[in-house]
């Protein structure tokens, strides 16, 4: 079930009074899908019953424990399939096959031309060399991708204070009122020779610009955040992966000099509002906002370009392909038993199999949380719809200039989630596909920055 929690302030004229009404509403169809809610009087501080056009009067959805409980399995159904699904997501590659075959193998080697070599092996081993790395990495992988969001949130709530400074913030004019933005003033810069009054005047179009500028921005964040990441052990020890890190290198540099190039057109934004009339103060205030986001940007960029340590990535990779080929006695010890009599070879390599799986995807895991800009992963940032919410907070900051402070507060314009997906296209498609081949003759493509739109 969903719940659902909605308030609605009501217009009576009593002081005091404010009608709150709680809905539940739950997505399985049929009369368990329908509305029942009860009225909160501030008033008199408890639950009451509402008008009957506020809420269904049937009380079906209040089911009997027979249906809660069929419900319930339901739910359970749908969430343990979707668990195998994102277990066979992460466990369903290369890697787990080519290890699963090695565990597989092995036992069968064991059982062919070492079965004297059979009996009881200690496991402490796996827990230090592989499942402890392994799940120090993924909290260390996890630890990051919290960092990363909390830098994207720290950034989007600067970028909204900029945005409000270069479009509502307002000063005294030469008029002694307070009007600096639409009126001629003469503090603290006279017109310049050959220049009148109007001309001296904040341009009615700055707010637009200053607009158009942080959007142009959250693209190119977008842009960098999408280039594939390098700082793998290929990337160091083979000819095709350094060229492959070149490439990718190239492109995290002209990303990120189009993002410090915007920055830098932000300050200078800051300037012309400072030149027409903005006091120094509130301009040093707004200088202040583009220091904490030249900061968090380049937190932003050390998570996109470091990743955990090379070795001990490494350490485990080969611990996880090599462990079956040293564990084979155990697993011939569970076939044959004590008394090298029995054969139950089919179990013993199911079994090998299935620790090796295990193993697998902790690894896999592990990986997949290594660049948290990744978009291939469940548990990573998701770019797309973390710059797209930012976009929107500008973009619905700007359509709400012309409205007072102490107006109504605006109703919702969306009619579905589609309305609050945002969807990348021309002009702000800021990356593109580039097909490149390495010495070795293999093929890849990247994500380069495209030609932003900064004017």
């Amino acid at each position: 079930t969903v719940s659902v929690l909605y308030w609605k302030i009501s217009t009576t004229p009593q002081k005091g009074m404010a009608t709150i009404f709680c809905c539940r509403f739950n997505q399985h169809p049929g009369p368990r899908g329908q509305l029942a809610g009860t009225v909160y009087n501030e008033t008199r501080g408890c639950c009451c019953d509402g008008p009957a056009d506020l809420y269904d009067t049937d009380d079906t959805w209040q089911e009997s424990y027979v249906s809660q409980l069929f419900y319930s399995f339901f739910d359970l159904a749908l969430d343990l399939w979707a668990a195998f699904a994102v277990f066979v997501k992460y466990v369903w590659s290369a890697e787990t096959l080519l290890a699963l075959t090695t565990s597989v193998l092995s036992v069968l080697a064991y059982d062919r031309y070492g079965q004297r070599l059979s009996g009881e092996m200690s496991w402490t081993l796996v827990s230090f060399a592989v499942v402890f790395p392994l799940t120090m990495s993924i909290t260390q992988a996890f630890v990051r991708r919290d960092d990363a969001l909390k830098a994207l949130a720290t950034l989007r709530g600067l970028l909204f204070n900029i945005m409000s400074a270069h479009a509502r913030w307002d000063w005294v004019g030469s008029d002694k009122m307070y009007n600096g933005r639409t009126a001629p003033t003469t503090k603290p810069k006279p017109p310049a020779v050959g220049e009148t009054a109007e001309e001296h005047v904040l341009r009615t179009t700055h707010g637009l610009e200053a607009q158009t500028l942080i959007l142009n921005l959250c693209g190119a964040i977008r842009c960098y955040l999408l280039v594939p990441r390098k700082g793998r052990a290929r990337h160091v020890y083979t000819s095709c992966g350094q060229e492959e890190s070149e490439w990718v290198g190239w492109a995290e540099e002209v990303g990120a000099d189009k993002v410090t190039k915007l920055i830098g057109r932000l300050h200078g934004a800051t300037e012309e509002l400072k030149s027409k009339g903005l006091p120094p103060n509130e301009a040093s205030r707004i200088n202040q906002y583009l220091f904490f986001l030249t900061r968090e940007w380049e937190v932003i960029r050390t998570l996109k370009e470091y990743r955990t340590p090379q070795a001990m990535r490494s350490f485990s990779r080969v611990v996880v392909h090599t462990l079956p080929m040293f564990y084979g006695p155990y697993f011939l010890h569970l076939s044959k038993g004590d008394t090298m009599t029995e054969s139950n070879i089919v179990f013993a390599c199911a079994f090998s199999g299935v620790i090796t799986v295990f193993m697998c995807s902790l690894l896999l895991v592990q990986t997949s949380l290594e660049n948290p800009f990744d978009t291939k992963s469940l548990d990573t940032v998701k770019v797309d719809v973390e710059m797209g919410r930012t976009r929107r907070l500008i973009q619905s900051l700007y359509a709400d200039l012309s409205n007072e402070w102490r107006d109504a507060p605006p109703e919702l314009s969306a009619q579905s989630p589609d309305d609050l997906t945002f969807k990348y296209g021309s002009p702000d498609l800021l990356v593109r596909e580039e097909s490149w081949s390495g010495s070795a003759g293999r093929s890849s493509k990247l994500l380069t920055p495209m030609a932003l739109p900064l004017s």
